[in-house]
C-alpha cells in the first residue's frame, strides 16, 4: 500500500513541476526538473510503473527465445548442404567373354580330325575346318555394401554364353560333303565378393574383386550335320545340364579402373579371370536323326574317345551307358572336364543407391 502511495505521489510531483514550466519546450524538460527536485525519482519510474522493466525482460527474452527454437525447428536445410551418401551400390556390367572348353574343344573336333587326317593321307580334300569353342560373351549385375570407403561386400549374378559354328567341305574324286558344327556353353554364375576401391588422383580409382561363384544351369549343346551330294543327311547332337551346387563351385578376381561421373555414379572397365573347372555330366541326351525320318535317342555318360593309328589320331564324343572298355594304345576312353575357366574383358556402371 504504502509503495502504491509513494508512486503516486511521484507522479502527482512530476505533473505539478510540468505544469509549472512553458510548454512545449520547458515540458519535454519535466521528469528531470522532477529528479532535480527530489533526488529520490528515478526517471523510468515517471514512465513505467515500478517493476515494469524487470517483467518486461522477462516476458520479452522468454518469447523471443521459444521463437528461435521454433524457427530452427522448421527451418529448412542449408542450400548446398551435402547429403550422406547410401551404403549400397548397383553394379552393372557386360562384355566379352573367353572360356578354355579345353575337352569340350576336341570332342567336338572329332570328325572334322577324321576328315583332315583323310587330306593328309591323301584321299580327300578339305577347306574349312572346326572353329574352337572359347569367345563369347557375358553380363550381369551386383549388390555391394560398403563396409568402409574402401572395402565393400557383394552379392550378384550374370550369365554367360560361347558358341561358334564350323564349316567343313570334303572333296573326293567325284563326291563332295559339307560338315557343319554348332557346340554352345552356357551357365548362370551367383557370386559371392569382397570389393576393394583405392582412391587414385583426380576422379580415378583402382578397384579389384575377389569371391566365388556357384554356376548355375550350367549347358552345353552340340550338334553336327553331314551333307551329302544327294542332299541328304545325317545329324549328330547331344545336350547336358547341370545345376548340383557341390559341383559347380568356382572362383572369380578382377582389377580394373573406374572414372566417378559424379558422387553417385561411376563409369569402370575391368579384367576378369575365372577358374571354373568341373567334372564330366552324370547324364547326357544324345540324339540322331536323318533325311529319311529316322531318329534314335540314347542317354549314358559322355567320354571321349581317342582312336591312336600310325598315320595319325583324333578324338570324338561317344554317350555310354555303361563305362566302354579300351583297347590300348589303339582305342583308348576317359570323361572328359567342362572347363569355363578363362577370362572377361567388360565394361559397366556403378550407381550409389
Amino acid at each position: 500500500m504504502r509503495a502504491r502511495v509513494k508512486s503516486l505521489g511521484v507522479l502527482v510531483s512530476a505533473l505539478l513541476v510540468t505544469c509549472s514550466l512553458s510548454w512545449p519546450e520547458e515540458a519535454k524538460k519535466g521528469p528531470d526538473k522532477a529528479v532535480a527536485i527530489n533526488p529520490v525519482i528515478k526517471g523510468a519510474d515517471l514512465l513505467f510503473p515500478p517493476g515494469f522493466d524487470g517483467l518486461f525482460d522477462k516476458v520479452y527474452y522468454e518469447a523471443k527465445g521459444k521463437a528461435s527454437k521454433s524457427a530452427q525447428a522448421t527451418a529448412a536445410p542449408a542450400t548446398g548442404e551435402p547429403k550422406k551418401s547410401s551404403s549400397l551400390s548397383l553394379r552393372l556390367y557386360g562384355g566379352f567373354n573367353r572360356l578354355a572348353a579345353g575337352d569340350l574343344n576336341e570332342g567336338f573336333d572329332g570328325y572334322f580330325e577324321l576328315f583332315e587326317l583323310y587330306n593328309a593321307l591323301g584321299f580327300a580334300d578339305t577347306t574349312g575346318g572346326y572353329n574352337p569353342v572359347h569367345a563369347g560373351y557375358n553380363f550381369g549385375a551386383d549388390f555391394v555394401f560398403q563396409l568402409s570407403p574402401m572395402i565393400g561386400v557383394g552379392i550378384g549374378a550374370g550369365y554367360l554364353r560361347s558358341s561358334a559354328s564350323s564349316l567343313m567341305t570334303v572333296a573326293f574324286e567325284v563326291d563332295e560333303l559339307i560338315l557343319e558344327g554348332t557346340p554352345t556353353l552356357s551357365a548362370m554364375p551367383i557370386r559371392l565378393a569382397l570389393f576393394f576401391t583405392l582412391p587414385l588422383s583426380g576422379k580415378f580409382n583402382l578397384t579389384a574383386d575377389v569371391g566365388g561363384n556357384y554356376y548355375a544351369a550350367l549347358k552345353v549343346d552340340a550338334a553336327q550335320r553331314l551333307t551329302f551330294p544327294d542332299e541328304s543327311w545325317d545329324e549328330m547332337s547331344f545336350s547336358a545340364s547341370r545345376s548340383s551346387l557341390s559341383d559347380n563351385l568356382g572362383f572369380q578376381g578382377s582389377l580394373g579402373f573406374e572414372y566417378k561421373i559424379s558422387s553417385k555414379m561411376g563409369l569402370f572397365f575391368e579384367a576378369v579371370g575365372r577358374y571354373a573347372s568341373f567334372k564330366n555330366f552324370n547324364t547326357v541326351m544324345g540324339l540322331e536323326r536323318d533325311s529319311d525320318g529316322g531318329e534314335d535317342t540314347n542317354e549314358g555318360k559322355l567320354y571321349l574317345q581317342t582312336f591312336t593309328y600310325p598315320e595319325g589320331t583324333y578324338s570324338a564324343f561317344t554317350i555310354e551307358s555303361t563305362p566302354p572298355a579300351p583297347d590300348p594304345p589303339e582305342v583308348t576312353y576317359r570323361e572328359p572336364k567342362i572347363d569355363l575357366s578363362g577370362f572377361s574383358l567388360q565394361a559397366g556402371i556403378r550407381i550409389r543407391l
